[in-house]
């Protein structure tokens, strides 16, 4: 019992992300190692709860300081993690408030507004949104 536990703690990815939409697209990010876009966030570190990793993540990846009375929690979605076939990713996503100013740094390649079925979303990314299209109306 303990052990299949642990092999699943081993298997899974958690990863804190943000949710930022405008005009009915949700900005997404893209490392220069890869060609697909995903929610700006990351991996949750050992000692970290969700929202310090996001934070954490928000401010290495786009230069973003935000603080908890900025996040609300969004949804979790599971999925097979990119390139990594044995793995699956969580994906806890919130939405952040803040002035929409963004700058990438050097952790990031590009960012853009994005809709769900445009070509290079994540396929974990995409099957979240469809999953969750109502956050385009909250």
């Amino acid at each position: 019992m303990i052990e299949e536990l642990l092999n699943e703690m081993k298997s899974k990815i958690i990863c804190a992300n943000a949710i930022f939409i405008n005009a009915g697209k949700i900005l997404l990010t893209r490392e220069s190692s890869s060609s697909a876009y995903y929610f700006p966030g990351g991996k949750v570190g050992p000692s970290e709860n969700l929202e310090q990793a996001l934070s954490r993540e928000l401010k290495e990846e786009l230069s973003l300081v935000i603080d908890d009375s900025q996040i609300r929690w969004a949804f979790k979605h599971q999925g097979p993690a990119y390139k990594q076939p044995d793995r699956v990713v969580e994906l806890n996503c919130f939405f952040v408030r803040n002035t929409m100013i963004f700058k990438a740094s050097s952790e990031i390649y590009d960012y853009k507004w994005c809709k769900p079925n445009e070509q290079n979303v994540a396929p974990v990314v995409r099957n979240a949104l469809y999953e969750n299209e109502w956050i385009f109306n909250a």
